[in-house]
């Protein structure tokens, strides 16, 4: 298997885990938007702590260490995200939400092309735009828009994801996966002013701990190493298997109808994602541009 190819299915792999928090947000309890993201985090940051010390052994300290500047700018880029996400939510649509974080790929490739001379290849472009054509569709074909706060908030989001991926790719060189951690625990610090109780059912506990422990720490771990031998435009694009799957989940095993919009567009973003996997950049994927320099 050729390290594009592995890119591919682990980039695509995190989407399919990622594609589960939907779900089990949906089948909490009590638990709030703050409570979730506070747990999930902390969890999230066990998780990985756990694997970078199984990992390095007694070179833990080394290996935080090394992932520098970048690692740590990763971290605050991700954990911004999960909690300018959370914001996004609370003041306007799921639909208005989806449709600007759509723009990810295209804002990851700015900053790629700018941080790190990164170009974007024409099937990369084409793919981008079968993807945000199919969000589009998602998104307008059931609601219109929504809040310009909840609009802004998504903005920083989308921002901080298009950070991690730069981030990840210019650190490729040495392990990124303390910064995964890192993120874990910035989302924890920065949701936890709003938390009124860290008092959760024993349900609402252990699905914190599936989303924070396994689906988003195993899926960011996979999208780390996949970072390795993909451009940094590529992550985020591939990664939209996470928007086609979440309402196929709850459908299936909620009973939440998916209306012709959403599977129009799910086949549309799905297209995109395969397109890129057969026909996307092979030579950014072995990492031969320049990386800019600190």
């Amino acid at each position: 298997m050729s390290p594009r190819t592995r890119g591919v299915l682990l980039v695509a792999c995190a989407g399919l885990l990622w594609s589960t928090l939907g779900l089990g947000v949906r089948l909490m309890e009590e638990a709030s938007a703050w409570q979730i993201v506070f747990y999930r985090g902390l969890f999230q940051a066990l998780a990985v702590t756990g694997w970078v010390l199984h990992r390095h052994r007694g070179g833990v300290l080394e290996a935080f260490h090394s992932i520098g500047w970048a690692g740590v700018v990763a971290a605050i880029g991700l954990g911004t995200a999960y909690n300018g996400m959370i914001v996004a939510l609370s003041l306007t649509s799921v639909a208005t939400v989806v449709f600007v974080l759509g723009a990810t790929p295209f804002v990851t490739g700015v900053l790629a092309w700018w941080l790190l001379r990164e170009r974007v290849h024409p099937a990369t472009g084409v793919a981008m735009a079968i993807a945000l054509s199919g969000i589009a569709v998602m998104t307008f074909g059931g609601s219109g828009a929504g809040h310009g706060l909840g609009i802004l908030a998504a903005g920083v989001a989308v921002l901080g994801n298009a950070v991690f991926a730069v981030a990840l790719r210019y650190g490729r060189a040495v392990d990124m996966l303390p910064s995964v951690a890192l993120a874990g625990i910035v989302a924890a610090l920065l949701s936890a002013p709003w938390v009124n109780s860290l008092t959760l059912t024993p349900r609402d506990l252990a699905l914190c701990a599936y989303l924070g422990g396994f689906a988003l720490a195993v899926g960011l771990a996979l999208f780390t190493a996949g970072s390795r031998s993909l451009s940094a435009v590529e992550l985020p694009l591939l990664a939209m298997t996470e928007s086609v799957l979440a309402p196929i989940w709850v459908w299936a095993l909620l009973g939440e109808e998916a209306g012709a919009a959403t599977l129009v567009g799910g086949a549309l973003v799905l297209g995109a994602v395969l397109f890129q996997a057969m026909l996307g950049d092979p030579a950014g994927a072995r990492g031969e541009r320049a990386v800019a320099e600190p």
